[in-house]
């Protein structure tokens, strides 16, 4: 949607959403090398997953061997052409796999409507200027339908509500919001006298950013929060471990959760 005429500065924002200037729909480039690698994302998700720095290393590999090194060679084109096989429409699509997930706020909304479906509430203390990350499915729900952002001038923008943006960063420092703790995913391997037992279902997070505010759940949800501080372990399923930006042009490998999905904490 464009709208060259809106000034954004007369906006009024009525439905807690805040407006978040984003640098693009898709996160589609990897530093590498002191420039950047593009990512195919306007094929289905007939593509193989590999992390970034999968391909960062094959690069290096490369690049040491003065272009010579053959496995390095295979490795790379094998990656290449997956990402430019045919389109499957019965498969994911992949643009939105890489949907932006982080942008700075331009402006806050004036006030709530109900509780917009959420159940819990947590006092908001993102301001203007912050580069925050938020819940990817807002920026995936417009890929997906082909709407694109809001244009104004040369920018583009989001609408995305106040509670589903999880964490701040200002100067070098990362805050938490909405009462979300961030952490550091860690090993997860057990032991069992000579054996090692790979757990799979339960992670385990070294608590980064202690959350400054407490999450409210409504009225008939038993959840109770857990006090946590930064360096303590804990344990929680693997599924609520979320990553703040999983894109593979990720801005950080911190991930997200509230305290009362934790299982335990270690001593």
């Amino acid at each position: 949607m464009n709208f060259e005429d809106v000034e954004i500065d007369r906006l009024r924002l009525l439905n807690g959403e805040c407006l978040v200037e984003i640098h693009s729909m898709v996160e589609d480039e990897i530093s590498f090398n002191g420039g950047k690698l593009k990512i195919v994302t306007s094929v289905k998700n007939h593509i193989e997953d590999f992390a970034p720095n999968e391909l960062i290393s094959t690069l290096e590999a490369l690049k040491k061997s003065n272009y010579k090194d053959q496995n390095a060679k295979k490795e790379y084109m094998k990656m290449m052409v997956s990402q430019k096989k045919e389109a499957d429409p019965n498969k994911i699509d992949h643009e939105a796999k890489q949907a932006v997930r982080r942008g700075k706020i331009v402006k806050l909304p004036e006030r709530e409507l109900g509780d917009g479906g959420w159940d819990f509430n947590c006092e908001f203390d993102g301001v203007v200027g912050d580069e925050v990350w938020f819940d990817s499915s807002y920026s995936r729900e417009r890929l997906e339908e082909k709407q694109g952002g809001i244009i104004i001038g040369d920018k583009t923008y989001l609408l995305i509500p106040a509670r589903s943006i999880f964490a701040a960063k200002r100067g070098d420092e990362i805050f938490s919001l909405n009462g979300y703790i961030i952490g550091k995913r860690l090993a997860n391997d057990r032991t069992y006298g000579s054996l090692f037992l790979p757990e799979s279902k339960v992670a385990r997070v070294m608590v980064e950013v202690v959350p400054s505010r407490t999450p409210k759940y409504r009225d008939g949800q038993f959840w109770t929060n857990t006090e946590v501080k930064k360096g303590d372990v804990v344990c929680l399923k693997d599924v609520f471990a979320i990553k703040l930006d999983s894109t593979l042009a990720n801005t950080t490998d911190l991930v997200k959760f509230q305290s009362r999905v934790i299982l335990a904490i270690e001593e």
